[in-house]
């Protein structure tokens, strides 16, 4: 088959305003004008012009991450944490079909709340809920063999003595104990507290921690299931009347924290190092470090790391101990711009000089394609060396990243998008009198058989026109009923060929033609027009005001096809029903539940027709057979896939970077891994312009 023209691509993207159907693509941003080219009037080929050597990739706005991605993002920075913060999240506007078009992703104040609620809840199940419940008594409740209560809930150790607590431990295992405590400070020595379990000593501190900063002192010790007595000690008074000196030990609470879990994995992955007493920053500047590099998809800067760690040192400071306080410093960079949005930087923001984006941001911006979220270690430590920018390389990563198991997002994100599984998720209604067998059960088994053919197109390496022409499907016992086929052996589904029966591909499944149907009768205008839009990539304007589309009720006689040639009897339809109703009407086999007939109104069913570009077919086979290597179905898969990639629709000067990558498609295999490759290898993915101001 030849290269995709040029010529097709500029009918594709922005017919003229000629007043045809196409004269205004919807959501379509024409960019700069890429000039000297050929409207395509003529022979619909385009010399390459002289123009098209200085390309222009683009720009991507800064773009928020959607609530899938988001989601996602948290799920692996948090090293597999099972939480979907974004259930409480407003949805994502969508554009072009797709939910992550960056200029509708935009950032409402409730939004935000949202965010800072979701990062404080996120980061205290990731820190606290993998152990037991912490069990803390304050001191002036368990009172002291010594002092008394004193300075707003502390316990004065005014001379030598002991708190003694009694804890119950559930589970034998590690205990982390903490005792906040303050000193005040007189004569040479510093004040010395003694922590003791069942009698024996664990650990002694020199108190330097003040009234103005009281700090806890920790020590982890093992533990056997059952009561223990944990005594906090102050063993070196010390009293100078003459010089009105008073060494004392205040304790405010003592606590016990089980450390061993099933889930302490995510804690100790995100806590890397134990703080020393005293030196608390070394440790948190560490923890921070790591964790802002994966969150931010980037090192932090110095004075970004110095913010952070100033943060963490005022919280230190108030006295709310380590956990706490590196809590609050990991809150701020979860909801920093940096994580929540995908931010790409411009030199020079009024330049549109094009450049490289930087290997950070190709990281960033080949992970969410490909994985629906961050990069992983492999992908930053390549961009911290500069070789992820390396054409091999990147291919090279590709193919290692739909390896893995996160490569399953391009099937739930792009293609659920695009090829509307999503939408089969959702509530279909049908009229119950017509069609009794529909229930949610049944559209479960629809959206269970769609998603699993799409799926073996990435672990498969099938040809992307195989999701037209495919010869096989996954069915269970529900659906076969349904198909009026043979049940599969055992429960769930199982996978059958198609021989022999006439239906093809994801196009003639009962969930798609489920869903492009009205709930008593069939609907050749939604079909016609989700294979343009979907699969040419032509997408007709709404009708004209006044007018109505065709009635659902065929009592009023006829077939179909006849009520729709007496809808385009009126001229203000026929020229847009003229390229969708025929498309439509090749699927009219198959009612509006997806089951084949071969009659409509007592008549037999007439499924001929063409297609815009001239091919003729006699039923639906023949039609997706035309379809699928038609160059109208290989550009379009280029576009959807690019304008998913870059989160922009394709203008004008996308053109070339169209066509380049529908070219590459379609002298290869169509697999989805050579779509991708070609996407990342090009031009306008790992190029960016400013804008000019």
């Amino acid at each position: 088959m030849p290269a995709v023209a040029i010529g097709t691509l500029l009918s594709t993207l922005a017919l003229g305003a000629g007043g045809g159907c196409y004269s205004g693509v919807r959501g379509f941003d024409p960019g700069p004008d890429l000039e000297g080219a050929d409207d395509g009037a003529n022979d619909g080929e385009i010399d390459e012009p002289e123009e098209l050597e200085e390309l222009d990739p683009g720009r991507v706005v800064m773009r928020r991450l959607t609530n899938t991605e988001y989601d996602n993002t948290i799920r692996d920075l948090l090293f597999g944490l099972d939480v979907s913060p974004s259930a409480d999240f407003p949805a994502d506007e969508v554009s072009l079909g797709f939910d992550n078009i960056g200029n509708v992703l935009s950032v409402t104040p409730v939004l935000f709340e949202l965010y800072e609620r979701a990062a404080e809840q996120t980061l205290e199940l990731a820190l606290t809920s993998n152990v037991g419940e912490p069990d803390r008594q304050e001191a002036e409740t368990v009172g002291g063999s010594a002092g008394d209560v004193c300075c707003g809930g502390f316990w004065n150790l005014s001379t030598n003595g002991e708190i003694a607590t009694t804890f119950a431990v559930e589970t034998d295992g590690l205990h982390e104990i903490a005792v906040r405590a303050y000193g005040q400070q007189a004569g040479p020595d510093l004040p010395h507290m003694v922590i003791s379990v069942d009698g024996a000593i664990v650990t002694e501190f020199d108190v330097s921690a003040t009234i103005d900063a009281p700090a806890e002192h920790l020590v982890t010790t093992e533990l056997d299931a059952g009561e223990h007595v944990v005594t906090v000690a102050f063993t070196n008074d010390y009293y100078d009347q003459l010089a009105a000196e008073d060494r004392n030990l205040y304790i405010d609470w003592t606590e016990l924290r089980p450390q061993d879990g099933e889930s302490s994995a995510v804690r100790d992955k995100i806590l890397t190092c134990d703080p020393v007493p005293g030196d608390e920053a070394a440790c948190a500047e560490q923890i921070l470090s790591t964790f802002g590099r994966r969150a931010w998809r980037r090192p932090l800067e110095a004075d970004e790391l110095a913010g952070l760690l100033a943060l963490f040192q005022t919280t230190m400071d108030e006295g709310q101990g380590f956990d706490t306080s590196i809590s609050q410093s990991l809150e701020a960079i979860l909801v920093s711009p940096y994580f929540l949005f995908r931010v790409e930087i411009d030199p020079d923001p009024g330049s549109l000089v094009p450049h490289p984006v930087s290997d950070y941001e190709l990281a960033t911006r080949l992970s969410y394609l490909v994985w629906s979220s961050m990069p992983d270690d492999q992908l930053l430590d390549l961009a911290q060396d500069g070789a992820l920018s390396d054409p091999e390389q990147l291919e090279a990563q590709v193919r290692r990243m739909l390896q893995d198991d996160r490569a399953r997002a391009l099937v739930a994100n792009f293609a659920g998008q695009w090829l509307y599984l999503r939408t089969l998720a959702e509530p279909i209604s049908k009229d119950y009198d017509t069609f009794p067998e529909f229930d949610p059960q049944l559209q479960d088994s629809m959206r269970t058989e769609s998603e699993m053919f799409v799926q073996t197109f990435l672990t498969e390496g099938r040809s992307l026109r195989e999701l037209l022409t495919g010869d096989d499907t996954f069915i269970d016992a529900r659906l076969a009923e349904h198909y009026g086929l043979p049940a599969p052996q055992g429960d769930g589904f199982s996978r059958i060929s198609l021989e022999g029966v006439p239906r093809r591909g994801l196009l003639m499944q009962a969930g798609l033609m489920s869903v492009l149907s009205h709930s008593v009768t069939t609907s050749p205008v939604k079909r016609g027009k989700w294979v343009l839009e979907q699969l040419m990539c032509l997408t007709p304007p709404p009708p004209p005001p006044g007018v109505e589309a065709p009635p659902e009720d065929t009592a009023i006689g006829g077939t179909m096809r006849e009520q729709l040639e007496q809808h385009r009897a009126d001229p203000t339809c026929a020229a847009c029903h003229s390229l969708m109703d025929p498309i439509g009407l090749g699927l009219e086999h198959f009612d509006a539940i997806g089951r084949y007939r071969d009659a409509d109104a007592g008549q037999a069913i007439d499924a001929s027709g063409t297609l815009p570009n001239g091919a003729g077919f006699d039923d639906a086979v023949q039609m997706v057979d035309h379809l699928a290597v038609s160059d109208e179905f290989v550009s379009c898969v280029a576009r959807k896939a690019l304008t998913y990639a870059l989160g922009r629709g394709p203008g004008i000067s996308d053109i070339p970077y169209v066509q380049e990558i529908a070219t590459e498609l379609d002298a290869g295999d169509m697999t989805f891994e050579e779509l991708l490759i070609a996407i990342v290898r090009s031009e306008t993915f790992r190029m960016r312009r400013g804008e000019e101001q």
